[in-house]
């Protein structure tokens, strides 16, 4: 049925969880990217290494 949506599993579930309040999801997804893609002097690989071992210690299984 063309007014069903279906699930796209590709959204991580925190974007699912906010998107019941569109506001705050655009704010965190803006604060997200000024900090993955904003000025840094580590490299991505440095940040994305630290993302994975900070969700590591957390047990946060993204």
């Amino acid at each position: 049925m063309s007014w069903i949506w279906e699930e796209d599993l590709n959204v991580a579930n925190i974007i699912k969880v906010m998107s019941i309040n569109p506001k705050a999801m655009r704010a965190v997804q803006g604060l997200n990217s000024t900090l993955m893609f904003g000025g840094s002097t580590l490299t991505r690989v440095q940040e994305e290494s630290i993302a994975a071992t900070v969700s590591a210690i957390n047990k946060c299984h993204f």
